[in-house]
């Protein structure tokens, strides 16, 4: 118990600690410790509070939480959870602001505004640093000769000729380098082109007179390349970093970061020795490849990144929307250039802008004419629409024409002009009657009835003007009528219903299904639909018959037609009086020769099978023989045991058509000929099943088990093995099943039970039942009824006083 109470106290302190820190985050001293995952939504919540209430944004958190020591990785967990959308908390609002998407709403619904409190777009040209030292210098181009020398830069000087020299000078703090045998030479604050002539006209005065000659040959190049100091002011990264002394302004703002969330990307300042000697623009270099301002820096420059002036958003079907800044006298057609043009679904005409007056917003409707002259203000919205989903000049030509499609309407264009554009009409053209859909001034559509013969003949009240949007539509006159088949059934090879044909007659539709068995009558039955013409129906009479008569080779007989079919007529062919195909049995199990036998006659029986089959062997089962036979029918006493079966909790196969006839196989064999030797059927299977010694009792007792059979084997004996009955079971309606299928039931009379016998491979089965209730609780049941009852009866007798 003690140990329980130590470790809630431990959790305690520990979540206290996490919510200490993330109050005091803004305060701490030293977050070289810190972890982010430590920190729940609600101390989330809780910095982005205190970053309200101090107005920071995440770069000036990111630089005092890395100036105390937090690890960078930890601080971008952080700034991924603070910059999580939350729109309880979501107020580390940059100083632009997104408007929303559904601008009409805006008027409406005050919740609107909210969507312009969010920086959302990306600031153009802020992907360019998305990536810190995107813009690396380049260390392996040759030298420039513009270079200015400075302290600690290492020349290489390589003589070659009549004389030879090589030697890495460094140059001195003084701007000095020292060569042997010449003395000291100043090289500091020199380029590299005018360093190389004033050390080759110092070396041509002394010992080196070859050069004066050109017998000797002098190249100097930079061996090692100086570290320079530079300040960056208003970056993501500010601060003094030490770059390579061919750096350029463009190196310096990569490594930066870029200019800040507020810093200006159009007047980048380059101080060098407190003047400005450059402006930077980084648009001309963004939008135009202008490296003008990418000038080469120097020891202790300043790079400043002074705020942004004037910064306006373009959203909706531009190439390229964003926030963009802009410099004085810049009109709307410029920020259209920032943002790469209209996008193919843009709406030109009209361009809605979204202004602050300081007090709250305002929209302004910006006609083309304007583009050139309107002169943005800081914070507008410049909001692009599509295109409207509509057609002002598109109609429709549909259904039995050449060519159905869309096509452009033209003024004066009728209702002929169209049909001619799609082709002409199909041959199968309903030509008396079209359809012409038609939008009513208030968008809902009407139907007008056109004739397009009259049309076609250049009728002017049925060839009308055409609208847009009109849809013409022509049906076909195979659309128009049913769908007529015709029956054939009988001795054909493939009886079906076929579609009616105009002049079809009994040979074509017989030629259809296959032409005629070996077994058909010459005798054709074709049965007509039996039409009344007046309203009532005055007699029985609902189809008439024709007949004709037709030979194996499909003609017909002296006397007789080829009938011609009408829709929906039934032809029947009649099988020949007494043909029979041949028919096959099959006998399995405990025969001397089982197989398949075809029979003989009309009547052949069991006995004869199995006489034929040689007779029986020794193991066989004689009670258990039966005959599977298909049928239609459900057998009777199969349904009964699978019923049974169910009741019992036993699951059994699925119907199928297979019906299973108990034989009396003993009876047969006796007296062959008797009503107990069945007379075959085509595809009977008589089946001889081996002896089965066992006995399977089921159903409601404590245990089904199989058992041995034994000679005076009982029905209590099987359930006794069987562990006894069960709560549930009706001992008294227990049967049997014996193995051919056969079934008998318990007999009772007055107080004496006659149990059927047992046989080898019987199942003794005892059906299952509710389980009966005990009388006391029926007892508790009956009084509780009873009560509430009673108790109803004083209560309306109470209100009714």
């Amino acid at each position: 118990m003690k140990l329980i109470r130590i470790l809630v106290l431990s959790v305690f302190v520990l979540s206290l600690s996490f919510h200490a820190n993330a109050q005091s985050f803004l305060v701490q001293k030293d977050l070289s410790q810190f972890k982010a995952e430590t920190l729940t939504d609600a101390d989330i919540a809780k910095i982005k509070d205190q970053m309200q209430t101090s107005n920071l944004t995440i770069d000036q958190l990111k630089m005092q939480a890395t100036a105390k020591g937090m690890p960078a990785a930890e601080f971008d967990k952080l700034s991924l959870r603070l910059l999580a959308k939350d729109t309880k908390t979501d107020k580390l609002n940059e100083p632009m602001n997104q408007i929303g998407r559904n601008v009409d709403s805006i008027y409406t619904d005050k919740k609107e505004y909210s969507k312009f409190d969010t920086l959302g777009n990306l600031i153009f040209g802020s992907e360019l640093f998305l990536n810190k030292g995107s813009i690396a210098s380049n260390a392996n181009i040759a030298t420039p000769l513009n270079y200015e020398l400075g302290p600690n830069d290492v020349l290489k000087i390589v003589l070659y000729g009549i004389q030879e020299f090589n030697a890495e000078l460094k140059v001195s703090y003084e701007g000095n380098i020292s060569i042997p045998n010449v003395g000291v030479i100043k090289v500091g604050g020199l380029s590299i082109e005018a360093a190389t002539e004033k050390i080759r006209q110092q070396m041509a005065r002394s010992v080196y007179s070859s050069l004066k000659l050109g017998e000797s040959k002098l190249v100097i190049s930079l061996s090692n390349i100086r570290t320079i100091y530079v300040t960056i002011i208003g970056a993501k990264n500010p601060g003094t970093q030490n770059l390579s002394s061919l750096s350029t302004v463009f190196n310096a703002l990569s490594i930066a970061g870029g200019p800040s969330s507020i810093g200006s990307y159009r007047n980048i300042e380059l101080v060098r020795n407190n003047k400005v000697i450059r402006v930077v623009d980084l648009y001309r270099f963004i939008l135009n490849g202008d490296q003008s301002d990418n000038i080469g820096l120097k020891d202790n420059d300043v790079i400043r990144i002074p705020a942004y002036q004037s910064r306006v958003e373009v959203i909706g079907q531009v190439k390229r929307p964003g926030i963009f800044e802009l410099t004085n006298k810049e009109n709307f057609s410029k920020i259209l250039e920032f943002a790469g043009g209209f996008n193919d679904m843009a709406y030109t005409n009209n361009v809605k802008v979204i202004q602050k007056d300081g007090r709250e917003l305002q929209v302004k409707d910006l006609v083309k004419s304007e583009f050139d002259t309107y002169a943005p203000k800081g914070g507008d919205v410049f909001v692009i629409s599509k295109i409207l989903n509509r057609f002002q000049n598109r109609v429709k030509l549909t259904g039995a024409v050449y060519r159905p499609d869309t096509y452009q309407l033209v003024e004066g264009m009728r209702i002929a002009d169209l049909i001619k554009k799609g082709e002409g009409l199909k041959e199968d053209a309903f030509a008396n009657s079209a359809q012409l859909f038609r939008l009513k001034p208030n968008l809902i559509k009407e139907i007008v009835n056109i004739n397009i013969s009259k049309a076609l003949a250049g009728d002017k009240t049925e060839n009308l003007f055409l609208q847009r949007e009109d849809e013409l539509f022509i049906s076909s006159i195979l659309d128009l009528r049913d769908s007529f088949n015709v029956k054939i059934n009988g001795e054909v090879h493939n009886p079906n219903k076929y579609t009616y044909s105009d002049s079809m007659t009994v040979k074509d539709l017989i030629t259809l299904a296959g032409g005629l068995t070996n077994a058909a009558n010459s005798k054709v039955e074709v049965a007509r639909m039996y039409i009344q013409n007046n309203e009532t129906l005055q007699d029985n009479i609902i189809a008439s018959i024709l007949t004709t008569e037709i030979d194996a080779s499909m003609n017909f007989k002296p006397g007789y037609k080829n009938i011609i079919l009408q829709p929906y007529d039934v032809v029947n062919i009649t099988r020949k009086v007494g043909y029979i195909e041949s028919q096959t049995v099959s006998i399995t199990g405990q025969v001397n020769y089982a197989g398949k036998y075809t029979l003989i006659n009309r009547i052949e029986r069991v006995s004869d099978i199995i006489k034929r089959a040689g007779g029986l062997i020794n193991n066989a089962f004689v009670e258990g023989a039966y005959i599977k036979r298909e049928t239609i029918r459900v057998d009777t006493i199969t349904q009964v045991i699978k019923d049974s079966l169910k009741k019992a909790g036993i699951e059994s196969e699925k119907p199928t058509n297979v019906q299973a006839i108990a034989l009396e196989l003993k009876e047969v064999l006796k007296n062959p000929g008797s009503s107990s030797d069945l007379v075959l059927e085509d595809k009977d299977e008589i089946i001889i099943p081996k002896f089965d010694n066992k006995v399977t009792i089921r159903g409601g007792v404590l245990r089904p088990i199989s058992i041995g059979y034994r000679e005076g084997l009982t029905v209590g004996d099987c359930i006794s093995a069987a562990g006894g009955v069960a709560e549930n079971s009706r001992r008294h309606k227990a049967y049997v099943v014996y193995f051919s299928g056969r079934a008998k039931r318990t007999r009772s009379f007055g107080l004496f039970r006659f149990n059927p016998r047992i046989e080898p491979g019987s199942q003794v089965v005892l059906p299952e039942g509710e389980i009966r209730k005990d009388a006391l609780t029926a007892t508790l049941q009956f009084t509780t009824v009873l009560a509430q009852i009673f108790t109803a009866l004083a209560t309306a007798k109470l209100l009714s006083k």
